[in-house]
């Protein structure tokens, strides 16, 4: 009879496992997962096998971008989406590019690439500015999209449309191969070795964050998006990032 019960409390389990929606982790590419690279730089590097050509222009994925998709998409709970306000031959030809530890692509893991043609328009006012225009609501894209168990990770937190929470990237900066101290002062450039390694090494910070929440939502009242937001919050700035992450 024991047993009879404790199966039965298994099945119950798996079945509310199965029927929750699932952790939605949606990835902005420009800025966030891809730096664009001037042609210049991507001429003066072409040993740099990082650095992607798609349709005549040149792209490196952030550091570890690979390694982090894969790290996620074994989570059966986790589905992973792009949404970007790019072309989508671009989107899905950049994310073809970038191999996972298996020797996939990244496509094999990501359940679906949003593009241009997927924004929302909310004004028709020339004056606002792209992001005021125009937002990301994986709500009608989504089948059992939930807003308490998702997350867009983007450089511009205002293209997410309510309900859905949005994160920055923790990226500020153009991509440096290595730190170059005599480029501190121009734009877009770390100001110090810390900030460039924490900029290089963001993709982790996501991978912990989200993963943090979703272990802490399976024992709290909070949903996973406020916990993430909350996680954020705490835990991105630099000084925490020491801990984390040593140069």
């Amino acid at each position: 009879m024991k047993l009879f019960f404790a199966s039965m409390l298994c099945i119950l389990a798996l079945q509310g496992r199965a029927l929750a929606a699932p952790i939605d982790v949606i990835f902005d590419i420009d800025w966030t997962t891809f730096y664009s690279i001037a042609p210049e730089t991507a001429a003066v590097s072409k040993q740099d096998a990082t650095i992607l050509e798609v349709e005549g222009k040149f792209y490196r994925p952030t550091d570890h971008l690979g390694e982090v998709l894969f790290a996620l998409s074994k989570n059966p709970d986790v589905r992973i989406s792009f949404f970007s306000g790019g072309e989508a031959s671009r989107n899905n030809a950049l994310l073809e590019k970038v191999i996972l530890p298996n020797g996939k692509n990244a496509l094999s893991v990501v359940h679906a690439v949003f593009s241009k043609g997927d924004l929302e328009t909310v004004s028709q006012d020339q004056s606002l500015k792209f992001s005021d225009r125009f937002k990301k609501n994986p709500a009608n894209l989504l089948p059992g999209f939930d807003a308490k168990r998702a997350i867009l990770i983007d450089d511009q937190i205002q293209f997410a449309k309510a309900p859905l929470k949005a994160v920055p990237s923790l990226g500020n900066y153009n991509f440096q191969s290595q730190f170059d101290a005599q480029r501190v002062n121009l734009p877009y450039m770390p100001s110090d070795e810390f900030a460039w390694k924490h900029e290089r090494d963001k993709a982790l910070m996501w991978q912990s964050l989200i993963e943090e929440a979703m272990e802490r939502s399976q024992k709290s009242e909070k949903s996973f998006s406020e916990i993430v937001v909350q996680l954020w919050a705490e835990k991105s700035s630099r000084a925490l990032c020491r801990t984390v992450f040593a140069l």
